[in-house]
């Protein structure tokens, strides 16, 4: 077993998968209403194509009364292929330490809740964006810091049926459209790709908290992990020191949980918020019209 490829111990695991799904009797799709995931992630693991956390696997073993034998051969091919992964993840050459266990625990986690207070959460930067609040840290690596936080971002792509639910407060927006010592069009092409996010991306829900009614003081930036299997839910902040309380720490866990319902209670509508982003997308473009020496111009 162990001189197949990663990629082949994938596959030959998805076979396993749908033969005792088959046997079984069920389809896809009620056996991703068992497990808690959409249809389309159950046939992306069927087909090799993304890796099974081990929990979730230990869950699809007990639904389906798989034979011991043919279980261990299971997770013997889900375990290499996640040491791969683990492995991977430790390569991030411009990330510290403590961001290796975030990175993989991102990919597994089947919903993510993010609030960031000023400025743009990092799954959701473009490229530009990236690379110009690198340079503006005076990073020396920018290449390779540019290409894992692509990796991070590349999530919403890779998993577009996982919920994602980013609350941001406006000064957020704020920043992107005043902060005139940046290049407009980066600004512009931050904001279009939140725009086109909220509008189009079917697993993502952008929302701002208004000046007007925010809380008076929220602590650091945090995001909330929730997994097919809640034991593993946590939450943890990112600070310019690294991460703070990424264990499963209850108690911090509940804290954040309530920040964040009390910023949802407050945050503007996902159509309020797309109107606000149309909004700055206005400004920015007749800013950049105008420092290019061409206002009223439409800009692409």
């Amino acid at each position: 077993m162990s001189r197949l490829s990663v990629e082949a111990q994938l596959v030959e695991l998805g076979r396993i998968l749908v033969a005792a799904r088959v046997e079984r009797g069920l389809t896809q799709g009620e056996l991703g209403d068992v497990l808690g995931y959409t249809q389309p992630n159950i046939s992306k693991m069927e087909r090799g194509k993304t890796r099974i956390h081990p929990h979730l696997l230990d869950k699809w073993i007990d639904v389906l009364a798989i034979e011991p034998a043919a279980a261990a051969t299971m997770r013997h091919y889900n375990q290499a292929s996640r040491a791969d992964r683990v492995w991977n993840a430790r390569r991030l050459a411009a990330s510290p330490a403590w961001f290796h266990p975030v990175f993989e625990a991102e990919q597994e986690a089947a919903i993510i809740l993010k609030w960031t207070g000023e400025r743009i959460s990092g799954i959701l930067q473009t490229e530009d964006y990236m690379m110009e609040q690198f340079q503006a840290y005076g990073r020396t690596d920018v290449n390779n810091a540019v290409h894992e936080r692509k990796l991070r971002a590349k999530l919403l792509e890779d998993f577009p049926d996982r919920t994602y639910k980013f609350i941001l407060s406006e000064s957020a927006v704020y920043r992107l459209t005043r902060a005139h010592t940046a290049n407009p069009y980066v600004a512009l092409g931050q904001v279009r790709h939140l725009l086109d996010l909220a509008r189009n991306h079917p697993g993502a829900t952008i929302r701002f908290v208004p000046f007007a009614k925010g809380p008076l003081h929220v602590g650091p930036d945090f995001t909330i992990l929730q997994f097919a299997n809640n034991a593993l839910d946590r939450s943890f902040a990112e600070t310019s020191n690294g991460v703070q309380v990424f264990k499963a720490d209850t108690e911090t866990y509940e804290t954040d949980l309530q920040s964040w319902e009390s910023l949802s209670s407050v945050a503007l509508s996902a159509e309020e918020s797309a109107i606000l982003l149309e909004e700055a997308e206005a400004d920015l473009i007749s800013f950049a019209a105008a420092a290019a020496g061409r206002p009223g111009e439409p800009l692409r």
